[in-house]
């Protein structure tokens, strides 16, 4: 174990996060070196072994106040994705955005535990478990015997944030609101009624428990995964 302590990317801490990672042909490795990655030999998740054309590497994302809020505006949502953050075993449920603009492509993401169920899309919620579908209304429709809703509710989300652009985004201790153009907007809280319950518990949850919001909107490169 004192190997891995030594990567300076292992176990960052960021909220939720302990890793970014990405498993690339190695024939990548100096463009992903020159993004600020470095390998590493051996990874302990997942008991993954790569071949010898692969290589795991190791960045360290960046929170929305160090990428900096101002550098996303003008940005395209190109589309997004419900199932990043992984803990080996399953997904995290991060939301995230896939922009582009004058950095590139990269992706916002909330990482968050179901963070779905904690953005708001023109004030109607993204998800929420299925018990709760005739209460919220949300975006995305899932479900046992739902495959053809879920299909359909998440295509017409894609198809309704593709090509939108961030024209203002207000960050403060506790919420974040992203300005879209056509008047559409997305936002999230530490704490709103318009949240919907937990599933099992039947009870309202904080989006986290301690820190900022800045510390749980992270910026990353596309095509890389975080690890919880």
């Amino acid at each position: 174990m004192q190997l891995f302590r030594k990567h300076p990317y292992l176990n960052l801490n960021m909220g939720l996060v302990k890793e970014n990672f990405i498993i690339i042909k190695k024939t990548d490795q100096k463009l992903w070196e020159e993004r600020g990655f470095q390998k590493i030999r051996k990874y302990p998740i997942f008991r993954y072994k790569p071949n010898p054309a692969e290589v795991i590497m190791l960045g360290r994302p960046m929170t929305i106040s160090e990428f900096s809020a101002e550098n996303l505006i003008h940005s395209e949502i190109l589309d997004y994705t419900l199932y990043l953050g992984s803990y080996g075993m399953g997904g995290a449920g991060f939301f995230g955005l896939k922009l582009k603009g004058s950095f590139g492509i990269r992706r916002l993401v909330y990482c968050i535990w179901s963070s779905g169920e904690h953005i708001l899309l023109d004030d109607k919620i993204i998800e929420c478990h299925p018990q709760f579908i005739e209460i919220y209304h949300p975006w995305i429709v899932w479900g046992n015997g739902m495959h053809e809703e879920y299909e359909k509710t998440s295509r017409n989300l894609k198809n309704f944030l593709s090509g939108l652009e961030i024209q203002e985004i207000s960050l403060q201790e506790h919420a974040l609101k992203i300005q879209l153009s056509g008047n559409h907007r997305i936002e999230t809280y530490q704490k709103s009624e318009k949240f919907p319950e937990q599933a099992g518990t039947g009870r309202k949850r904080l989006s986290y428990e301690t820190g900022t919001m800045s510390d749980y909107w992270l910026v990353i490169y596309d095509e890389t995964d975080l690890h919880v």
